[in-house]
């Protein structure tokens, strides 16, 4: 994905900002290796494996941080591989 400098800028802020939401759902490691992906410019990368590792604990997750997930999924055209996963996490209120 071609992306012009904007563009870059803003998923590169929303993505690390997203990390730092969870940060006291991941562990350091998990934490560390996305910044690694957004560093190398590996947006989707870093969306998928967020999702991934929330929905391999169900994670409870807010419904604002779904709704940053499924925002950035939209735009970068990976929703059903990013949601569905989070589908795994119930509500942080359900808990």
């Amino acid at each position: 994905m071609v992306l012009d400098f904007a563009t870059h800028s803003d998923l590169t802020g929303r993505l690390r900002g997203l990390v730092i939401l969870l940060g006291d759902r991941l562990t350091p490691e998990q934490a560390h290796g996305a910044d690694a992906y957004i560093d190398a410019s590996e947006f989707g990368v870093a969306l998928e494996t967020l999702a991934d590792w929330l929905s391999e604990d169900a994670t409870p997750i807010p419904d604002d941080i779904r709704r940053d997930f499924e925002r950035l999924s939209a735009q970068m055209g990976i929703v059903e591989r990013v949601m569905r996963p989070l589908g795994l996490c119930p509500a942080e209120a359900d808990v």
